[in-house]
């Protein structure tokens, strides 16, 4: 499901399980659940050599934006999941 796609009902939902602490947006974002991991999916296509690249992009993309967010904290743990991801990836080559 695309996130453009949610109906008003369903993010309000998303919202209350937040509080909950029901919903990881950081290792388990929902909007990102499918048959497969989305991001199993980009490394695929992007391919093994490129994925260290995908992975540096976002890790700066969340330290850049972190500043200017009300989920500063959620952006560092986002980069922090890239770079270990990252950091995985080199482990398993």
């Amino acid at each position: 499901m695309s996130i453009d796609k949610v109906t008003r009902e369903e993010w309000d939902k998303l919202e209350e399980l937040k509080k909950t602490n029901k919903v990881d947006l950081v290792n388990k974002p929902p909007h990102y659940q499918g048959k497969i991991e989305c991001i199993d999916l980009i490394k695929d296509r992007v391919g093994s050599n490129n994925f260290p690249a995908y992975l540096e992009g976002n890790i700066w993309k969340y330290l850049y934006r972190h500043k200017d967010k009300d989920s500063n904290i959620q952006c560092l743990e986002k980069a922090q999941w890239y770079l270990n991801a990252l950091i995985k990836h080199y482990e398993e080559l």
